[in-house]
């Protein structure tokens, strides 16, 4: 059991040879994420651990620990979060499991990414295009052809909460195969975390990576 917390003056990465500990809790979206890669490909030990300070880091670590072939275990303590792996993958805390998804590892179903970074379709009229974004969502789930990930930042994670107007239609795209990735830098600066209701939590390395997916991309504004 991890029992000392470090300050918070600087990001810290201690190293015994057996254990590696990263101190990112100052560290904004995707940091946290690619300090911890960084050490599964570039460092030695036989225990890693890893502290973050907010939900979205603790959730976007986990994730991509469990899609690198780790079984990440994490504890809150103090209002920051210690994840911890073993380099065999074996399990290291007896404390609650992540239940994080490894949508790392999910394959691309080969059809383009879509951006949606607001509630409405084009700047004149709110109504108009609040109405035209409702109504592409709602066809979306018609087309024989969908698209591979729909990517939710900025005001449009507010699309992906439990009293959007559009969630029924989103949670079907998502019951289609149809990855739902929603910023959880956005979601924070929002404060509507706690109204998600579809959609996975997601970080700016691996929106950056759909971005950039040959198949193609849509933004919708």
């Amino acid at each position: 059991m991890l029992t000392a917390m470090y300050p918070l003056k600087k990001v810290r990465e201690i190293s015994d040879m057996k254990k590696f500990e990263i101190d990112a809790r100052e560290l904004d979206c995707p940091k946290p994420l690619l300090r911890t890669k960084k050490a599964l490909s570039e460092e030695s030990f036989e225990t890693l651990v890893v502290m973050v300070a907010n939900v979205p880091a603790r959730e976007n670590v986990c994730r991509f620990l469990s899609h690198s072939g780790y079984s990440p275990q994490w504890q809150e303590q103090n209002g920051d979060f210690i994840i911890t792996v073993n380099r065999d993958g074996k399990q290291t805390v007896n404390t609650e499991k992540s239940e994080i998804a490894p949508a790392f590892s999910r394959e691309s179903r080969g059809g383009k990414t879509v951006l949606i970074t607001d509630t409405r379709i084009g700047s004149e009229e709110d109504e108009l295009g609040r109405l035209l974004m409702k109504g592409y969502i709602y066809t979306l789930t018609q087309l024989d052809e969908l698209p591979s990930s729909l990517i939710f930042m900025n005001s449009g994670v507010k699309l992906c909460l439990k009293d959007s107007a559009n969630i029924d239609d989103l949670i079907l795209l998502e019951k289609k195969s149809v990855e739902i990735l929603v910023c959880g830098t956005c979601l924070e600066f929002l404060d509507v975390r706690e109204q998600l209701a579809v959609g996975t939590i997601s970080n700016m390395y691996e929106i950056t990576s759909k971005l950039h997916d040959p198949q193609g991309l849509i933004s919708l504004t």
